[in-house]
């Protein structure tokens, strides 16, 4: 029997998973019902467990179950075919229930509408009896192709939504990249630094808003290199030296040479190119006139440079993270499903729909395709780290089965092997027992062949001491006649007695052959055997039996019956008597217990 196969037994081969189950329960005496019913329980464990549904779905998952499992147990099909109805109705249903979470909207409370009602009719499908589904499966096969419509349906108007949603999302985002970049530089110089407090809305407004403008409207890569940019990059760092405050007084020297430079740097970024051309004047004009009065001595209100808010909300950079947890972050791909578990019980499922490393940002939406929330990268490898967020796990309900089959279908292997060797030992022992049972039958025959060719001997030799004794007798005869008719006489015995010692001598070699040939008959051996009737007819027989314990041989013809029947000493007769001739010897020992082995294991396959 060759060995079962997880193939065959998922392309379709139901017959050979029966056969696992009934291997298995014979080698270790179990009810192949018990055997089928722990394969379900362990299926939808799996399921359960690499399919994690919401809390609010978990009640009707739990209510399927018992009808699930009983059909499960019941039909060997399911595990071999992904057209089983059951089957189909885990496919169908998996996707939409494992991303389905509570959230307060329409579309969302009608995927849980639908679900309860279709795990409902399921639950009642499965419970009834077989005439009840018979009854009930076209209406069952229509509500499935209704419900896979739908789910297509929405999930094509949620890829849209989601689609309009990046795109506004991603200019939103790029927006928010150019602002954070503009106020990190600004507070990189002047946050916390003296300035007039006639600046302070100037730059916070105007200045901003150029820079701002440039940086949003210019490739990232190209923005150190813009002429405007690179200005800037030279004057707030010097703007941020330039003023007395309370606790901070500028050196003279300081403000001789350097406010020189910074007016000249002004004087040159009006030649560049720049998004409000009299506003930006404006604020060149009034940052002339306060350095001019802060070289000139000249009093002016001056107050610490309030630093800029984000409306981005960035986290804090200084913020250190593992490269590990960062790594772990890069792995998640757009289109992966995220669990956010909250303060509360309920959790958030979401998927990720964006993900721009260039303004390092994660953007997360819902199975209906509506914004969830933004993550950017470091708050996402936190939330990993602290288990706030973790992957949803998913799984094919052909990779369950394909992980369950193994371990049973080698355990069925293991009990095939067990009893091809059990029933090997017990071939062994019957061959041996037939050997013994022959080498006895050969030892016997052996022993009476040798018993009677001593008698032969000893009827001869007694022969030969009567003829020499008579010769003896004849030679006394004094009378010539006498001597010679004697002598005639005993001329005559003697070649009668010679006569009869060969005829005799020719009959023991002729007897011991016919024993020896008796002897080394086996079974299926062939013979001419001549007809009782027709003396002229010769019949072929077959030996088909010998009878150790009563010496019999039992003849059939071509087609198994019965011809003749005959003891061992009626052979030897009829062997010396040419009645019979041997055809073909039976099969040696080797061959019948090659035959043997051949017709068992026909037997067990």
């Amino acid at each position: 029997m060759s060995e079962f196969a997880l193939q065959a037994i998922i392309d379709g081969d139901s017959l050979q998973l029966s056969e696992v189950f009934a291997s298995i329960a014979a080698a270790e005496s179990v009810d192949p019902t018990n055997l089928r019913q722990q394969l379900a329980a362990e299926f939808f464990s799996g399921f359960t467990h690499t399919n994690q549904w919401d809390e609010r779905l978990q009640p009707l998952l739990n209510q399927f179950k018992s009808a699930a499992l009983k059909q499960i147990a019941s039909d060997d099909e399911f595990y071999c075919g992904e057209q089983h109805p059951l089957r189909a109705f885990f496919s169908t249903i998996t996707p939409p229930a494992s991303h389905w979470c509570a959230r307060d909207s329409k579309p969302n409370q009608q995927v849980f509408d639908k679900l309860s009602a279709l795990l409902a009719l399921a639950t009642a499908y499965w419970s009834g009896s077989e005439e009840e589904q018979n009854a009930g499966a076209a209406n069952l096969k229509q509500q499935l192709e209704e419900f896979t419509t739908w789910v297509a349906a929405e999930d094509k108007r949620a890829a849209m939504l989601e689609s309009r949603l990046c795109e506004t999302e991603l200019a939103n985002l790029k927006l928010v990249s150019a602002e954070t970049r503009v106020v990190e530089a600004i507070n990189h110089s002047l946050a916390e630094r003296p300035l007039p407090t006639e600046l302070h809305n100037t730059i916070a407004v105007t200045l901003k808003s150029e820079l701002q403008y440039w940086a949003f409207n210019t490739d990232p890569a190209e923005l150190p290199q813009l002429p405007l940019w690179k200005s800037w990059q030279r004057l707030l760092p010097a703007l941020g030296q330039l003023f007395s405050g309370e606790d901070i007084e500028v050196d003279d020297q300081r403000l001789y040479e350097q406010i020189p430079l910074v007016l000249a740097e002004l004087e040159r970024s009006l030649q560049h190119p720049n998004s409000n051309a009299q506003a930006y004047a404006q604020l060149v004009e009034q940052l002339n006139h306060c350095l001019m009065c802060a070289i000139q001595k000249q009093p002016q209100e001056c107050a610490l440079f309030p630093e800029l808010d984000c409306a981005g909300g960035q986290s804090d950079h200084n913020t250190h993270i593992p490269k590990t947890l960062l790594q772990q972050t890069e792995s998640i791909s757009v289109g992966d499903w995220i669990i956010f578990n909250g303060d509360g019980s309920e959790s958030i499922r979401c998927k990720l729909a964006l993900k721009n490393p260039a303004i390092d940002q994660l953007l997360f939406v819902d199975h209906t395709g509506r914004k969830v929330m933004n993550k950017n990268t470091k708050d996402f490898a936190l939330c990993l780290s602290t288990g706030i967020a973790r992957p949803l796990q998913t799984q094919h309900i052909a990779a369950i089965i394909n992980s369950l089959l193994p371990p049973l279908i080698e355990r069925a292997n293991r009990s095939v092997q067990a009893q091809l060797l059990l029933q090997k030992n017990k071939a062994e022992q019957v061959v041996r027992a037939l050997i013994a049972q022959q080498q006895a039958a050969a030892e016997s025959a052996e022993r009476e062949r040798l018993a009677a060719q001593a008698r032969m001997e000893e009827q001869l030799e007694a022969r030969r001491t009567a003829a020499r004794k008579a010769m003896q007798e004849a030679r006394t005869l004094a009378d010539d006649k006498m001597r010679r008719d004697a002598e005639q006489a005993v001329e005559a015995e003697r070649l009668r007695i010679e006569q009869a010692a060969t005829q005799a001598a020719e009959t023991i070699a002729k007897h011991q052959q016919a024993t020896q040939q008796i002897n080394e008959l086996q079974v299926g051996a062939w013979l001419e055997i001549n007809s009782e009737v027709n003396t002229a007819e010769k019949l072929r027989a077959k030996l088909s039996v010998i009878i150790s314990s009563t010496g019999k041989y039992i003849f059939a013809d071509q087609v198994g019956r019965k011809l003749a029947e005959y003891t061992r000493e009626q052979l030897i007769a009829l062997m010396v008597e040419d009645q019979i001739k041997i055809l073909r010897n039976g099969d040696n020992f080797e061959d019948q217990l090659a035959k043997v082995i051949r017709g068992l294991r026909r037997d067990i396959s």
